[in-house]
């Protein structure tokens, strides 16, 4: 769903890396016209609004009218707007609404990956969805004991079998988090999670792991190279999770937009706490610098 005459090179380089196959609403059927185009065989939709879109009051009426017909069929839709956008109750039944520019490959990758996880994750219509798991204390005792394991791995392993250890957590807690393949670049954040039911609240937060002992410097910066990733990727949080402090480390102030939890801590927090509450209470003291 977009207006005709967009670069949209990059998100479709994005949505072909991630196996997509795309259909525009100009081949089967623009505006008013989609309402008869079954919704079946698609998986999520796709709505682009350009920063020029006042002078395409048009082009934008009809992807408005796209955009509400994908909402009233409960097809999963992302919208990607350059700038601000008028205010529309179909958009307030969006999936996702997010600001960036069509050339920021970053921002684009999230998003998407985040969407597609949400749509993979989705219960089939005749399934009720399942509700996030709880972790019990069982799984905290399994936990620790494959920590001190990490923790006692050669040092050449110990960060990769580490920032496993924290994905299969933050799934074990209910989440849907997808890491970054080995042979991709570290640009600053190892996995992206979302919550089921949190995606309003928490939106899509993007993961920091560092194994080993951290002093406040590397502690500062790390947090600093994630906050300027989750500012122009425009995610909304960013989690550092950190093995362990050096002694007599000074207190590091947040990053913005950036908060850290120590495996020790978030480990026992999970035992009492579901992972929305964990990181909605760690996110709130970071914020008023608790």
């Amino acid at each position: 769903m977009s207006p005709s005459g967009l670069d949209l090179s990059v998100l479709r380089t994005v949505l072909t890396d991630h196996a997509v196959d795309v259909d525009a609403t100009s081949d089967v059927g623009a505006g008013v016209a989609l309402a008869g185009v079954p919704m079946g065989p698609y998986d999520f939709a796709v709505a682009v609004i350009p920063a020029d879109h006042k002078r395409r009051e048009a082009a934008l009426a009809a992807i408005y009218i796209e955009i509400g017909v994908a909402v009233a069929r409960s097809l999963p839709l992302i919208v990607i707007a350059e700038t601000s956008i008028p205010a529309s109750p179909a958009l307030a039944s969006a999936t996702t609404i997010v600001f960036t520019e069509l050339g920021n490959q970053e921002a684009l990758r999230l998003h998407l990956g985040v969407l597609l996880r949400q749509v993979q994750a989705a219960p089939p219509p005749d399934q009720p969805a399942r509700l996030p798991a709880s972790p019990a204390l069982s799984v905290s005792a399994a936990f620790l004991m494959r920590l001190q394991a990490v923790r006692e791995s050669p040092g050449g392993l110990r960060g990769a079998e580490f920032e496993r250890l924290v994905g299969d957590l933050l799934r074990e807690a209910g989440a849907q988090a997808e890491e970054r393949s080995p042979w991709e670049p570290d640009g600053g954040t190892d996995i992206a999670a979302f919550i089921p039911g949190e995606e309003q609240r928490l939106g899509a937060v993007v993961i920091q792991v560092k194994s080993g002992t951290l002093t406040s410097h590397a502690l500062r910066a790390t947090q600093h190279e994630l906050s300027a990733y989750v500012l122009k990727a425009g995610a909304r949080l960013g989690l550092l999770v950190y093995d362990q402090i050096a002694p007599g480390a000074s207190k590091v102030p947040p990053a913005p937009q950036v908060f850290s939890l120590g495996i020790d801590q978030l480990l026992a927090e999970l035992e009492t706490k579901p992972l929305s509450t964990v990181l909605t209470q760690a996110r709130n003291r970071a914020a008023h610098g608790v």
